[in-house]
């Protein structure tokens, strides 16, 4: 079944209080969010200390477009009452060998492939799952995401 997911960058790791307050002031938005006056049932979560994960219950009325921005508001009003920077959704985030986890533009991704920091094993966290319920296909190889496009050499076209 569907899940509907929104993912949320953020631009730097957040600390342990940062994620414990931002917990909380989600709980409370999850409680009271609703589409045309009807309670969405849905969660939010806070993944490897950079990303925040929103989502609505498949099994619920599906969140209309005006309580989908409402979504969006509060996250970036409650990050930014935090002192919390967020990216823009052209940002990729991979996983680097010592386990970091690293913001580059998709713009750059070519250069980086080119220069060998990153490849068809790299682990990059695919965004593009925000209609899916399989968070487990949401850290992969980036030959399986849609950046597969750049592993191709245009001398090989």
């Amino acid at each position: 079944m569907q899940q509907y997911t929104w993912f949320y960058s953020l631009k730097s790791p957040l600390l342990p209080e940062q994620e414990k307050a931002l917990l909380s002031d989600f709980q409370r938005f999850i409680q009271s969010w609703k589409s045309h006056g009807t309670p969405v049932e849905g969660e939010m979560l806070i993944r490897e200390k950079r990303f925040v994960i929103a989502s609505a219950n498949p099994e619920g009325d599906r969140p209309s477009g005006c309580s989908i921005d409402n979504l969006r508001r509060t996250i970036e009003t409650i990050l930014t009452r935090n002192g919390i920077e967020w990216l823009e959704a052209g940002y990729i985030f991979y996983r680097q060998p010592d386990g970091d986890i690293v913001p580059v533009h998709f713009r750059d991704i070519q250069s980086l492939i080119h220069a060998g920091q990153i490849g068809a094993d790299t682990i990059v966290f695919d965004h593009s799952l925000d209609q899916s319920d399989d968070l487990g296909r949401w850290e992969v190889p980036m030959s399986q995401t849609w950046l597969r496009r750049y592993l191709v050499s245009p001398a090989a076209v």
